[in-house]
């Protein structure tokens, strides 16, 4: 729902009315389960094949094809949500949340009757990696969505749902086209005042060339300027402003631009100004701030995957494939690490230091440079120190019992 809407808000609102009180059911705690949407909804924007506007405004800035960015998001949002669901079941095998029974789990069948109404984006997918134009390609998709609805009779719609339908889309389609026409103006003001390159000589000066540093300061400025933004304004700013920069560094234009795009969508779930995060409280009626934290405590699990980009081209799908499968597996070796960290359990709860230690091994292993001393070192020391808790804890007579399955 996030990949295909672009808003994070507008997928808390739509789905997390169904997930939030599920997850309360099984015994979370409102604001727990209303971060858990807040930061699942979010990421919807970074999940290929569709990533939202953004990324097709990204494609249109680097004059690549949109399939070519859909695939170097992938490896990075799939470790994101992996390491998400980790954080989430080891949480709740920690403070013993049960699971749903089988008389709960009745949603089934009621998808099962609906699930021809997903051809629509699939279309849309398929026209996109096949070449075509992406007008062209939204044509065909939006002329199915007539037609599919009409292959099951509980699905059928009337004349009244298409008049809707046709007076909303237009709506949609602005807030598509308003974005994508600010762009030329952003960058003519941008080009004519000197103002990228000014900021870019700002940004390395206060950093005095230490790349590190640089994209920090990136990051702050991308999170500042994603409070109260939607993810494409904040990403077309950030674009103009940081981009320059970033590239001043020698770094490729692809990760710089993937750099900025990822902390304008984590900005979402960011204190104090975190939109999905205040969504998400109002859907589950939890607490504002309790929400906002637990949700960006969520997003640390990804919070700096970006520099990967940076330092390691595979993990976007740049370069041969042995590099780019063993970009994918560092990376997901590396939050999967931070997700046990945040998590709090490896065969029983973790302590504060042991967590501490877990966790500043996956942040080593994720912003170091793939094959260097400095990496191989620090996944070694957490996988080993992790997976010895998890043996040692099965052997150990009077440790925790597992919550039910």
């Amino acid at each position: 729902m996030g990949s295909i809407s672009g808003s994070a808000v507008a997928n808390v609102v739509s789905t997390g009315v169904f997930t939030i009180p599920l997850m309360k059911r099984t015994g979370l705690t409102a604001h727990r389960a209303a971060g858990i949407e807040a930061i699942a909804s979010t990421g919807g924007q970074l999940m290929p094949p569709i990533m939202g506007v953004a990324a097709f405004i990204m494609a249109e800035l680097l004059g690549m094809p949109y399939a070519q960015i859909a695939l170097a998001g992938l490896i990075p949002a799939v470790a994101f949500y992996l390491a998400l669901i980790m954080v989430v079941d080891l949480t709740a095998r920690r403070e013993g949340v049960r699971a749903l029974t089988a008389a709960e789990v009745s949603e089934t069948e009621a998808i099962g009757p609906r699930l021809h109404l997903i051809l629509p984006p699939i279309v849309l997918i398929g026209l996109l990696v096949s070449g075509s134009s992406a007008s062209y390609s939204a044509v065909i998709a939006a002329a199915s969505c007539l037609v599919v609805p009409f292959l099951r009779a509980g699905t059928r719609i009337g004349a009244r749902e298409v008049i809707d339908a046709l007076r909303e889309a237009p709506k949609q389609a602005a807030e598509v086209a308003v974005p994508i026409a600010a762009i030329g103006l952003i960058i003519a003001v941008a080009v004519q005042s000197n103002l990228a390159l000014k900021f870019a000589g700002s940004l390395l000066s206060l950093s005095e060339g230490s790349v590190y540093l640089s994209l920090m300061l990136a990051m702050v400025g991308c999170i500042i300027m994603g409070m109260g933004l939607p993810t494409v304004a904040a990403y077309i700013i950030g674009a103009v402003l940081f981009v320059p920069a970033i590239q001043d560094l020698g770094i490729a234009p692809l990760a710089a631009h993937f750099f900025i795009f990822y902390y304008c969508v984590l900005s979402m779930v960011t204190p104090p100004v975190a939109l999905a995060s205040f969504a998400a409280a109002a859907v589950g009626q939890a607490s504002t701030i309790k929400t906002s934290l637990s949700a960006f405590g969520l997003s640390l699990v990804a919070f700096f995957v970006p520099f990967a980009f940076v330092f390691d081209p595979g993990v976007l799908a740049q370069g041969s494939a042995v590099q780019i499968g063993f970009s994918a597996l560092s990376l997901l070796a590396s939050t999967s690490l931070w997700a046990v960290a945040f998590g709090g359990w490896a065969g029983r709860p973790l302590g504060g230091t042991l967590r501490g230690v877990i966790g500043a091994a996956g942040l080593v292993a994720v912003i170091a440079p793939s094959g260097s001393s400095l990496w191989l070192a620090a996944l070694v020391s957490g996988w080993a120190v992790t997976l010895g808790v998890a043996v040692l804890s099965r052997r150990a007579p009077g440790r925790l019992p597992r919550p039910a399955e």
